[in-house]
């Protein structure tokens, strides 16, 4: 489907007066950001881990919380992490569960949810088996902030609940100890846009602030954060604010991790660097060079596989996991799952055009359903379908008559709001603006459902045009990515969420040569000229879209994304494009 190109506005001359000084494309950066003052842009351009993080107690209920725990640790009780399946969960259950355990706790037991026996959250089922195994205390990570019907439960039988997540609230709140959850209306925490795993650490730093040992525990609460890191950047939370500082310092932890099982993990990953070659850790030496990209694209995706294959179990315990062998066993099972999730996807995605048909400017919503799809990756397709429709995807696992789905939707569609407005239908379901988990029972149930949420989707979306867009921040000259340009765009990273990576629009660009390269002949390499300037640029995974669409000799105008090749100790400006236009 082709795309629609949109140049973004241009900065007022107001804002760049206000910031002079700085180079026309770095103003537009800052501009789309909102960092429009020299504190907003000096906390961007030089996140402070000791000036940008907020006190944990302006959580409104960050003291009842650690009051609880606190009493729990004395009295020995037996307190219960209740986490997610995904890398966002499963992170926030590490952290929780280390904290605990450096702070004392003895009888503290994990439980992860099953994907597709267990669903998302609490069930009646599961706190049955929590209260007959007499549990004290239950801590959420990363979920509770709707199962208000699991959480009264488990009041009535006098066991108390501590809630900490960062979705979406339903119409009313559960009658937890304490609930940490920045998304609630009601919650005063400044910063709004932390993952479940940022959440949990808040608790931990919390924990940690009240304890007599301050600097042993300062140390240990920063050595968290690359944990943190993965799990903020898996969930996709926006790389603003506190999360920016979050992850910046947490890259840092991260490619000097003490982590048997993310060394594994990552040595599976190829990404090693080579300088651990005996399992020895040099102190303050990076063992990596890992970037958010390595991240989201290798790491995370291996979490995430054990959770949509298996059980993430799996993924919980290398990130805990002591023992050596045990963290190489853990590494190449998760990476074994993550081929086998790769090839179901692949199925799934062809399987779900099929269900689609021909998509019309009139379908403003996306839904499909088989039967014995694997639940656990429904929502990975629906992400990538969204991404290729530019709508709202919803996708449906059946088994009988319970239907599990997952979907995935564009800014213009609170997807989980929609969900709100047809709860009547709906067993359980969760989630963010753009991202969200459900299951429904019965047949009836779900065709209702259908039938609701299209209308909510037509009504919302009656005046969106629904093709896929790519924003642009600034037209340039070929000649204008440079070194110095080069310089200036390093201090914006880490690029993820809300921090994309800047693209650059170049018109009127001739293809002097074309090859195409890789090992599955999917890649393009070319070399461009504009104004008798030559540039090298590369394109990923498209040669047999684009090879009949383009040829050498070629004007066309190119989107593209500004970078450095390094290979063998050389270093060059390179342009990834991301999409073209034949003049």
């Amino acid at each position: 489907m082709p795309k629609k190109w949109i140049v973004k506005n241009k900065y007022p001359q107001k804002f760049a007066d206000n910031l002079p000084g700085y180079n026309p494309v770095v103003l537009q950066l800052l501009f789309d950001r909102g960092l429009d003052t020299h504190k907003k842009v000096d906390e961007f351009l030089n996140p402070d881990y000791t000036q940008d993080i907020f006190d944990p107690f302006l959580f409104n209920e960050m003291q009842k919380a650690v009051d609880r725990i606190n009493e729990a640790i004395e009295k020995q009780e037996k307190i219960l992490i209740y986490g997610d399946y995904d890398a966002d969960g499963v992170t926030a259950s590490a952290v929780l569960f280390k904290t605990l355990e450096k702070l004392g706790a003895e009888n503290i037991k994990v439980f992860i949810p099953h994907r597709e026996t267990d669903g998302y959250g609490l069930n009646l089922k599961n706190c049955q088996k929590f209260i007959n195994e007499k549990i004290n205390l239950i801590i959420t990570v990363d979920c509770g902030i709707t199962n208000v019907e699991q959480i009264d439960f488990l009041k009535k039988a006098k066991l108390d609940v501590i809630v900490t997540d960062h979705h979406i609230e339903a119409k009313k709140l559960p009658n937890a100890v304490a609930i940490l959850d920045p998304s609630v209306k009601k919650e005063n925490y400044p910063f709004k846009k932390l993952a479940g795993v940022g959440v949990a650490f808040k608790l931990a730093q919390a924990l940690f602030d009240l304890q007599n040992n301050p600097e042993e525990l300062e140390s240990f609460e920063k050595w968290l954060l690359d944990l943190v890191t993965i799990g903020t950047i898996g969930d996709v939370s926006p790389i603003l604010g506190e999360n920016r500082t979050l992850i910046k310092y947490g890259l840092m932890v991260l490619n000097k991790t003490s982590r048997k099982g993310l060394q594994e993990l990552i040595r599976a990953c190829s990404l090693s660097n080579g300088h651990n070659p005996n399992n020895e850790i040099p102190l303050g030496q990076n063992l990596y060079e890992l970037s958010v990209r390595n991240v989201s694209w290798q790491i995370v995706p291996r979490i995430n596989a054990a959770g949509r294959i298996d059980h993430a179990n799996l993924a919980y315990n290398l990130l805990t996991t002591e023992d050596e062998i045990e963290a190489i066993a853990l590494a190449r099972d998760i990476s074994e799952k993550n081929l086998k999730r790769q090839k179901i996807a692949e199925q799934m995605m062809i399987e779900a055009e099929e269900i689609f048909g021909e998509v019309n400017l009139d379908q403003k919503i996306l839904i499909a359903v088989k039967e014995n799809w694997q639940a656990g990756v429904v929502g990975l397709v629906a992400g990538k379908l969204k991404d290729k429709y530019n709508r709202p995807v919803i996708l449906f696992s059946q088994n009988k008559n319970i239907y599990i789905g997952s979907g995935r939707s564009i800014s213009e569609f609170n997807i989980t709001q929609g969900l709100q407005e047809s709860d009547e239908f709906l067993e359980k379901y969760g989630g963010h603006s753009q991202a969200c988990g459900l299951s429904l029972i019965g047949q009836k149930n779900y065709k209702n459902f259908i039938k609701k949420i299209n209308k909510i989707a037509n009504e919302k979306l009656k005046n969106v045009e629904l093709v896929p867009t790519i924003e642009i921040d600034v037209e340039l000259k070929m000649q204008d990515l440079n070194w110095e340009l080069w310089d200036e765009l390093k201090k914006f990273e880490p690029y993820a969420e809300a921090n994309p990576l800047p693209l650059f629009l170049i018109r009127n660009v001739k293809i002097e040569k074309m090859d195409i390269i890789g090992k599955k002949n999917n890649t393009l390499r070319f070399s461009l000229s504009q104004n008798g300037q030559m540039q090298k640029a590369i394109a990923f995974g498209v040669a047999e879209e684009w090879g009949s669409q383009i040829k050498t000799g070629d004007l066309v105008d190119v989107v593209v994304e500004f970078g450095v090749n390094e290979w063998k100790g050389n270093r060059e400006l390179q342009f990834k494009i991301v999409d073209f236009k034949n003049l």
